[in-house]
């Protein structure tokens, strides 16, 4: 299983359910507003996380490299 994340997307803007497929170019949702509690209060920006499993934890940033194991390159799948 790969899990994808998503963050800072303006919710009621998303379309899709969990589980659903997303086809290449299709809209998943609107950017939040800039400096608000949907941008964690910083600019306008997307946070994209590809995690091998089905089972994640969303702690924002890691104490140290052995826990991103399971976290995947996205770079490696959008070339």
């Amino acid at each position: 299983d790969i899990t994808i994340v998503y963050g800072h997307l303006k919710l009621s803007s998303i379309s899709f359910k969990t589980g659903q497929a997303v086809a290449a170019g299709e809209k998943i949702g609107i950017l939040g507003k800039g400096y608000s509690s949907e941008t964690g209060g910083e600019r306008k920006h997307l946070h994209l996380g590809i995690h091998q499993g089905s089972v994640i934890s969303l702690l924002g940033y890691v104490r140290n490299k052995k826990l991103l194991n399971g976290w995947l390159n996205a770079l490696d799948y959008l070339k």
